[in-house]
C-alpha cells in the first residue's frame, strides 16, 4: 500500500510540476503579428496582431519597443458622430482565458519614426512587455493592406 500512495504521490508531483512549468511559458501567445505597408517616406506605420492570455488572471500589455522604431504606441480607432479619433492607451489588459485582436479600424499599435524603410520581405523585430514582467521578442510580417477596407487611414 505504501508503494501505491508513493507512486501516486510521485505522478501527482510531477504533473503538478509540469502544470505550473506549461503555465510560465505559455500565459500570452502572441500571433498574427503584421505591419501594413506604407510609402517608403512614412514617418508613423501602423501594425496588428492577436493578444491571447492563457493564464487565470488578467495581465497588461505595458510596453512595445523596437530598435527600427523611436517609438510604439497602443491606439484605438474611435468613431464618433460618424468621425474617427485615435484614442492612445498606456497599457492595455488582456482578461484571463481571453484574446484581444488588433484590427483594422480597432486597437492597433502605431510604430513611429522607422529607421529604415518597412518593406515586403521586411521582418523587424519587436518586444513586447507584459505586467507579470514576462517579455516576448517577435518578428513582424509586413503585408499589403486591402485596399477595399476603409476602416482604417493614417
Amino acid at each position: 500500500m505504501k508503494k501505491v500512495s508513493f507512486i501516486l504521490f510521485i505522478l501527482f508531483f510531477f504533473s503538478y510540476i509540469n502544470n505550473i512549468s506549461a503555465e510560465d511559458h505559455s500565459k500570452i501567445e502572441i500571433t498574427n503579428l503584421w505591419i501594413s505597408e506604407a510609402p517608403k517616406n512614412a514617418s508613423v506605420l501602423v501594425a496588428y496582431a492577436t493578444f491571447k492570455n492563457n493564464s487565470t488572471l488578467p495581465i497588461s500589455l505595458n510596453n512595445i519597443s523596437s530598435l527600427l522604431f523611436s517609438s510604439i504606441e497602443i491606439h484605438k480607432t474611435i468613431i464618433k458622430d460618424d468621425i474617427a479619433s485615435m484614442e492612445r492607451f498606456s497599457t492595455l489588459e488582456i482578461p484571463p482565458k481571453s484574446s484581444v485582436e488588433f484590427l483594422p479600424g480597432d486597437y492597433h499599435l502605431m510604430l513611429f519614426n522607422p529607421k529604415k524603410p518597412m518593406i515586403i520581405g521586411s521582418a523587424p523585430e519587436l518586444l513586447f512587455t507584459f505586467s507579470d514582467g514576462s517579455k516576448i521578442y517577435l518578428e513582424a510580417k509586413i503585408k499589403k493592406r486591402d485596399i477595399n477596407n476603409k476602416s482604417h487611414h493614417h
